[in-house]
């Protein structure tokens, strides 16, 4: 298991959280959900940074001391993500790539007010610096014998990731900001975001060339270009295919599957292969299918893209450009997009997404959240963090524990829970971990900046905490409405 501990770092006083296959970060505005978000990418994507080191053929990386030059890159990137630290007061944060294996970077301040970085022990050990020199070593040795990068040993450059993936204790091949107002690709030309994208290009280019006193906080420029380079990559695909397809591969090797059965001269281990594969082609087109279906739902319309750009088909079969569609369908499209992309390709994934909700029908907000648990529940390695202001959302999360829970106790009922929840929706409490932060709202409760809201031993949400708005609320109600049966009685 993960972990993270910040204390002292921008709105973040004190939170210690645990970061599970599904994270879940509710709070009010400035509350510091965001910045926790941001920190826990920021520390998942150093793993590229030393795979860098490993793929830069213009230095000298085969004498490299790894411990320094890693070192650096994290100092470089915090910079380049948050800014200066001298203007900062003194925080520790700590992230547990490793909790069991007590594997961890701690980052705080020195006496100068610059970045300090400390693995625990053992974190890059002597073993593992050996052989990712070794592998380094093939990877220059190879393309010197074949001129050029595009010749590098695919094999080392696996070896060298699966390496890495041992250190940090994970070994998803994809990682995804989703950021708040990713309507910004969505509303505007495709001219605009162009524009869009240089323009932040360069900012985070100046800003990399500043000296350490004037570097500005840029993590939410970063964000935005990965995200907008992320949407360029599915439009782009899906312009081609015109919209949502069920691309299953249609051979093997030279022959169509279906041809190998009226070929009298195949063997049978031959055409035992094609029928394997035509069963699991079908199944796959069925689930697809059922996926695109879900997307349908909440898009309220078919997604389409063709030569005049992207549109939605209501199902009255009206065409609706996407920049006249609604805001909730202006939001949520690039989130769909990206999930059906991760169910096509059977992707290994992190996904944090800020405000899924954002402009959604609760019942859109539903079917969104049942998604997201499919693509959690898809592959072992599926890790979802999600940051919300919606009551809504966590209750959707709430029913989707409760009926693994159910079940784990009462195996008779399967059937019966599986006709009100979907299975591939149940969410393994165990993976699961929810957040209140700020809690400023609630002060006659002494409540904690950051409050673990997820009852471990019921393996649900606090109810508690869900009724509590909806208790205020209704003390408001029933006070107007002692009030309204004082004013009846005094006539």
């Amino acid at each position: 298991m993960q972990k993270i501990i910040i204390k002292n770092f921008g709105p973040v006083k004190d939170a210690e959280i645990e970061i599970k296959k599904v994270l879940i970060l509710i709070g009010e505005q400035a509350s510091g959900k965001s910045t926790i978000a941001k920190l826990i990418y920021f520390f998942k994507s150093l793993r590229k940074d030393l795979a860098n080191l490993a793929f830069d053929l213009e230095s000298d990386n085969v004498n490299i001391d790894i411990d320094s030059n890693f070192l650096y890159s994290i100092r470089a990137n915090f910079y380049a993500f948050f800014g200066s630290t001298l203007h900062l007061p003194d925080f520790k944060i700590v992230f547990y790539y490793s909790l069991e294996k007590n594997k961890y970077l701690q980052l705080s301040l020195d006496a100068s007010k610059e970045l300090n970085s400390e693995f625990s022990v053992d974190f890059l050990n002597e073993d593992f610096k050996f052989t990712f020199k070794e592998y380094i070593k093939n990877i220059r040795n190879s393309n010197m014998i074949n001129e050029g990068i595009g010749k590098r040993s695919y094999y080392d450059q696996k070896q060298i990731m699966k390496l890495l993936n041992e250190v940090f204790e994970f070994n998803q091949t994809s990682s995804l900001f989703v950021i708040a107002g990713r309507n910004a690709t969505v509303g505007y030309s495709d001219l605009f975001e162009k524009y869009l994208f240089a323009s932040v290009k360069n900012t985070l280019e100046e800003n990399l060339n500043q000296p350490f006193d004037r570097k500005k906080q840029n993590i939410d420029e970063a964000l935005m270009l990965y995200f907008i380079e992320r949407v360029s990559r599915l439009k782009s695909f899906y312009q081609k295919s015109g919209g949502l397809p069920i691309l299953v591969p249609m051979w093997i090797g030279d022959s169509k599957p279906e041809e190998i059965f009226k070929n009298n001269d195949a063997n049978n281990k031959t055409k035992q292969v094609a029928e394997n594969f035509l069963q699991k082609r079908e199944e796959r087109q069925q689930f697809l299918t059922r996926v695109i279906t879900l997307i349908n739902k909440i898009l309220k319309g078919e997604y389409h893209f063709d030569n005049d750009g992207e549109k939605i088909i209501l199902n009255n079969r009206e065409k609706i450009h996407l920049h006249n569609a609604s805001s909730g369908q202006q939001e949520v499209i690039r989130i769909l997009q990206d999930i059906f992309m991760i169910f096509l390709e059977a992707s290994k994934v992190l996904r944090i997404i800020e405000e899924p909700e954002a402009h959604l029908f609760p019942v859109a907000q539903k079917q969104l959240i049942e998604l997201l648990a499919l693509m959690v529940n898809y592959q072992p390695e599926n890790q979802l963090i999600i940051t919300t202001h919606s009551p809504y959302i966590l209750t959707v999360f709430n029913h989707l524990l409760f009926a693994s829970r159910v079940v784990a106790k009462n195996p008779a009922a399967e059937e019966e829970v599986k006709e009100i929840v979907d299975k591939d929706y149940w969410l393994d409490p165990n993976e699961f971990s929810a957040y209140s932060l700020g809690n400023e709202s609630f002060p006659e409760d002494n409540a904690k900046y950051c409050e673990s809201i997820f009852d471990n031993e019921m393996g649900t949400l606090e109810q508690n905490y869900l009724d509590t708005v909806s208790e205020m609320l209704g003390w408001e109600f029933n006070s107007l409405y002692r009030i309204h049966g004082k004013t009846f009685k005094r006539k």
